[in-house]
C-alpha cells in the first residue's frame, strides 16, 4: 500500500494546514472592497440618477416628474395619488422608480407614443432629433424635471 501512495499522507496534511492558515488570513483581513457597494445595479455607476413620481397609465411627461431626492418624490406621489377602484382609468396612482435620465425623447404621432431615446444631455437630445427629423416628424423632446417641451421635430 506504502508503494501505491507513496506520500499522499504527507500531502493530505500540508493541504489541511494550507486551508487552515487560509481561513485564519481571511478572519483577520477578510475580504475588503475598497468601494462602497452600488445596490441599484451597474447601470447607474458614476451616473447621476433620479427619482421619478411614475404613473404607468398616464403617458405625458409633464404628468411623472423626476426629482434629486427620493423624499420629494415620494412627497409628490403622496400628494397625488387619488381616486379608487371605482375611479378606474381617471385617477392617478403613482409608484416611486430610480431612472438614470433627465431628458427624453418621444416619437408621437396618431399611431404611437413611445420613447425612443433617453440622455442627460440636453444638447445629445437636441442633437437626436436634429439627425432623425428627416425620417421622423414626430419626436418630441421633454425634459422630465420641469415637463416642459425642449424641441420637436414637426415643421
Amino acid at each position: 500500500m506504502k508503494k501505491i501512495f507513496g506520500y499522499f499522507d504527507v500531502m493530505v496534511k500540508q493541504c489541511f494546514l494550507f486551508f487552515i492558515c487560509a481561513l485564519i488570513v481571511l478572519y483577520f483581513f477578510g475580504c475588503v472592497n475598497k468601494s462602497e457597494p452600488n445596490l441599484l445595479g451597474s447601470w447607474v455607476d458614476d451616473k447621476v440618477i433620479y427619482y421619478q413620481a411614475y404613473d404607468a397609465k398616464w403617458d405625458d411627461p409633464s404628468i411623472n416628474p423626476i426629482f434629486e431626492n427620493e423624499w420629494e418624490a415620494k412627497d409628490y406621489a403622496h400628494r397625488n395619488n387619488m381616486g379608487s377602484k371605482l375611479a378606474q382609468d381617471t385617477s392617478h396612482s403613482y409608484i416611486v422608480r430610480v431612472i438614470n435620465y433627465r431628458y427624453e425623447i418621444r416619437q408621437v404621432n396618431d399611431w404611437q407614443d413611445e420613447v425612443l431615446h433617453t440622455t442627460n444631455s440636453r444638447q445629445d437630445g437636441v442633437k437626436y432629433v436634429e439627425q432623425f427629423s428627416s425620417a421622423h416628424e414626430d419626436l418630441y423632446m421633454y425634459d422630465l424635471k420641469t415637463g416642459e417641451l425642449i424641441i420637436n421635430s414637426t415643421p
